[in-house]
C-alpha cells in the first residue's frame, strides 16, 4: 500500500467521540419488497447489531464487531439463526480474527467449520452484508478527508478483500465503489452517519433507507413465516430448432415495481442476460443465429441494451459468474429485434420458440421483447 494511503487509513481509524452510543436501523428493499431489517449499536470499541433477512429463507442475524487501540478491527462475529422453519441449520457461526497482518477466518461447512488465513490491510473491515459497517466505512472516509479514500473490505466467504473506494460528493453524498458489488451512492450528513444508500445499476441492486423507531421485534417477528424464496431462481429452457436441440440456462429476476432497462439494467453496458452465473446458450449442431454461423457447442450469452439498439454477444467462455464477462472470447455481436410488450413481463423470460423450418430465440423483461431469429446454415 502507498504511504500516503497507508496514513490515510491510519489517520481515519482514530474513534470519534461522536461514536458513543450512537444507534440507527435500516430497511433494505429490493423495488417493492422488503429484504431485510437492520438495527444496530455503536459504541468507541464495539459495533453490534441484528438483521432480519427474507432472501432465499428467513434468518435473524447477530453480529459483533469489537475495536482495539486507534479503532482498528480486531474481530468480527456473525451468528444465525433459521427462523423460518425451513430446511437448513438452525445456528451458523462465522468468527473473523485479525492478527497482525493476517486474518483468520472461520466459517461455517455443513456440519464442520473450515479457516482460512487471509492477508487484511491496515483499516481493512469486515462485511457481512450489514449496512452499519458502509456507515463505518463512510464514517472513515469522512475523518480521512479529501477526494478519494481506498481501503480494503472482506466480505466474509469471499477469497480474497475487496478492494474499496470512496469519493466524496459535495457535503450530503458519496460514492463507493464496492469490490465486485460494483458502484453505490450513498447519502450521508456531515459526519458520514448513512441516511439512504442506492446499488440500482450495480451487482447490488437494493435500496436503504435510514427509519427511526421501526418496531424492530415486531416486525422481525412477521418475516419469519413469509420468506422470499430465491431472488432470481435458476431455470432452463429446451428446445428443438431447425434440426437442432437447443438449451438455455438461466436465473430469473423480477421487476418488483422498478424500472429495469436504463435502471436496473443500464443502457449501454453489458449485462449478463439474468442474473447470477452466466446465461448459457448449448447447441448440438451449427446453427445460423442473426444470419451468423455459429458452431455446435455452449456459449455465454450477454446483451447489450441501447437505446439505440440492443445487441445480443456470444462468448466462448462460460461457467462465470455474471460479472465476469471478457471481450476477449467474444464469439460475435449480434442485433436484436426490439419491441414493446403490452402487458408487462414481471420476471424476465428466455424462450426458444419454433417457427417453420426455423426459429426465434427471446427475452422478455417488463415493456421489452428483444430476439433473434435461428435458422439452419
Amino acid at each position: 500500500m502507498p504511504l500516503r494511503l497507508a496514513s490515510l487509513c491510519v489517520a481515519a481509524l482514530v474513534a470519534s467521540p461522536t461514536l458513543a452510543a450512537q444507534t440507527g436501523q435500516f430497511v433494505v428493499r429490493l423495488g417493492t419488497d422488503t429484504l431485510a431489517i437492520e438495527q444496530y449499536t455503536r459504541s468507541a470499541d464495539r459495533l453490534e447489531g441484528e438483521e432480519v433477512l427474507r432472501s432465499p429463507r428467513t434468518v435473524h442475524r447477530l453480529y459483533t464487531a469489537g475495536f482495539g487501540p486507534g479503532g482498528a478491527l480486531a474481530r468480527f462475529e456473525l451468528v444465525t439463526h433459521n427462523v423460518s422453519g425451513g430446511p437448513g441449520p438452525g445456528e451458523t457461526r462465522a468468527v473473523a480474527d485479525i492478527r497482525g497482518d493476517s486474518t483468520f477466518v472461520t466459517l461455517p461447512r455443513g456440519d464442520s467449520t473450515v479457516t482460512q488465513r487471509l492477508r487484511l490491510a491496515p483499516g481493512g473491515l469486515v462485511y457481512a452484508g450489514n449496512y452499519a459497517m458502509i456507515e463505518e466505512l463512510v464514517r472513515r472516509a469522512r475523518r480521512a478527508g479529501g477526494d478519494r479514500y481506498a481501503t480494503t473490505l472482506l466480505s466474509l466467504g469471499a477469497p480474497a478483500p475487496w478492494a474499496v473506494e470512496v469519493r466524496p460528493l459535495g457535503r450530503d453524498s458519496m460514492t463507493i465503489l464496492l469490490g465486485p458489488i460494483g458502484l453505490l451512492r450513498a447519502r450521508v450528513d456531515e459526519s458520514g452517519t448513512l441516511l439512504g444508500l442506492s446499488g440500482i445499476g450495480s451487482f447490488m441492486q437494493v435500496t436503504v433507507e435510514r427509519v427511526q423507531r421501526l418496531d424492530f421485534a415486531r416486525v422481525g417477528t412477521s418475516f419469519a413465516p413469509r420468506s422470499l424464496g430465491p431472488l432470481s431462481p435458476g431455470d432452463s429452457v429446451t428446445a428443438t430448432v431447425a434440426g437442432a436441440t437447443l438449451a438455455v440456462r438461466y436465473s430469473r429476476p423480477s421487476a418488483r415495481g422498478r424500472v429495469i432497462f436504463g435502471g436496473v439494467v443500464p443502457w449501454d453496458q453489458v449485462w449478463r442476460t439474468g442474473a447470477n452465473e452466466a446465461t448459457v446458450l448449448e447447441t448440438g449442431v451449427a446453427l445460423l443465429v442473426a444470419g451468423t454461423p455459429v458452431p455446435a457447442g455452449r456459449y455465454s450469452l450477454w446483451t447489450i441494451p441501447s437505446p439505440a439498439g440492443w445487441k445480443l454477444v456470444l462468448n466462448r467462455n462460460t461457467g462465470q459468474w455474471g460479472t465476469d464477462y471478457d471481450p476477449r472470447y467474444d464469439f460475435a455481436r449480434l442485433d436484436l429485434i426490439v419491441e414493446p410488450l403490452a402487458q408487462p413481463v414481471e420476471q424476465f423470460t428466455i424462450a426458444i420458440e419454433p417457427r417453420g423450418s426455423g426459429g426465434v430465440l427471446q427475452l422478455a423483461w417488463a415493456t421489452t421483447r428483444a430476439s433473434v431469429p435461428l435458422a439452419k446454415p
